[in-house]
């Protein structure tokens, strides 16, 4: 099916929409990032040209040890801590929608944590969609045809403009029935990160900037978990951050 053997293993399903290296989860090491300008919404030279992304991008961020933002098994890791807490709030997951989803494969452990779910992954990268054979789409834009009860929206909307990225939320709002993923780089993040090793052409807006917006639909459980308003799950309030 493709280049990602874990992808592959899973049956995953994808179409498409913005493609991104994402930051490392391990404690206590230098985290990718961007070192930024200071000023929310600065424009990089080429955040939302989606030929960027191409075999030579992936390598480099995914791909080879020596630069990429994280490794295999750091992502499963992530997708393991996901299914588990959600399992931990009892909250049902039969349907995941990756938006971004790369090389896939973050949504190869949900899927394999999942079994039963059907998994939808979302691409932008030309390269990926031809070597994959994966559809294109994009936030925005992305078509509420069917709702889905976790979504995974990381290291996207960086690449987008103010408005665009603020309309993707309202779109991801839509999108989610139960669950949503979520990360960005922000510009309180550039004092953790390790510059060298991360796309710096991207747009950094403050955390507030993001917490204001997805805060309107959903409600933080902490470890860039949000459950959908009105939350069913049962939540102490220690664990709402």
């Amino acid at each position: 099916m493709g280049e990602d053997p874990c992808l592959g293993a899973t049956g995953t399903t994808c179409r498409k929409a913005t493609a991104r290296p994402r930051k490392g989860t391990t404690a206590g090491k230098a985290r990718p990032c961007p070192p930024g300008t200071g000023e929310p919404g600065t424009a990089p030279a080429t955040a939302v040209n989606p030929v960027r992304f191409d075999k030579a991008y992936y390598d480099r961020y995914y791909r080879n040890p020596a630069t990429r933002v994280c490794s295999p098994r750091e992502i499963q890791r992530q997708g393991e801590f996901i299914a588990a807490y959600l399992r931990h709030l009892e909250v049902p997951v039969k349907s995941v929608l990756d938006i971004g989803c790369g090389l896939g494969r973050l949504l190869a452990a949900l899927s394999a944590a999942f079994p039963k779910a059907r998994a939808v992954g979302v691409e932008s990268s030309p390269y990926l969609c031809e070597a994959m054979g994966w559809e294109a789409g994009s936030l925005p834009d992305f078509p509420i045809l069917r709702h889905y009860d976790l979504v995974i929206c990381y290291d996207v909307l960086s690449y987008l403009e103010d408005h665009p990225a603020a309309e993707s939320i309202k779109t991801i709002g839509r999108l989610t029935r139960r669950a949503l993923y979520f990360g960005a780089l922000t510009l309180e993040d550039r004092e953790l990160c390790d510059p060298v090793r991360t796309d710096t052409d991207v747009y950094l807006r403050s955390n507030r900037w993001y917490r204001r917006r997805l805060g309107r639909h959903f409600e933080p459980v902490g470890g860039g978990l949000w459950l959908k308003k009105p939350v069913e799950a049962f939540i102490w309030t220690l664990d709402r951050r």
